[in-house]
């Protein structure tokens, strides 16, 4: 991989292109880095009622999709969109993670989960008495992700 950074003091504001021979899960992972790094400045449109609102991506804690629309939680509110969850989760920083079918978690939020080996286990969130929950299929990888984040001894 050959990498160039050029110094322009005329742009308004930074910009990365990407050159690639082909689309590779390396490039899609180094995409979502790259937008994870700049998240704190994203903002997801959604809607409460008749009002638009544009939500800081650190703010909300889970998506989980309800018929035709998603509904995107942070603490305190619930607010909705019409884009689909696979839309929202390619968009997303590589911190959204999905944890079932219908669902995508922050994991910078998550506080704790409690295992179920049966059934869904329980994730619950910093600053909220809301859940949400990862089916058998996906929490062994929302785990791994976790483990990630942990401080290591």
């Amino acid at each position: 991989m050959k990498i160039t950074i050029d110094v322009d003091d005329s742009l308004e504001q930074d910009y990365i292109t990407i050159h690639c021979k082909e689309l590779t899960d390396d490039i899609l992972e180094l995409q979502k880095t790259l937008v994870s790094q700049s998240s704190g400045r994203l903002r997801l449109s959604a809607f409460q009622d008749d009002v638009e609102h544009f939500l800081e991506l650190k703010s909300i804690i889970f998506m989980e999709s309800d018929g035709n629309y998603i509904l995107i939680h942070t603490s305190t509110d619930i607010y909705k969109t019409r884009r689909k969850l696979y839309e929202l989760e390619e968009l997303l920083p590589r911190d959204f993670v999905r944890v079932s079918r219908s669902t995508i978690v922050n994991t910078l939020r998550i506080s704790g989960i409690k295992k179920n080996i049966t059934g869904a286990s329980e994730i619950s969130f910093s600053h909220s008495s809301k859940k949400a929950y990862a089916s058998r299929n996906y929490i062994k990888a929302l785990i791994d992700i976790m483990n990630e984040k942990r401080l290591k001894r």
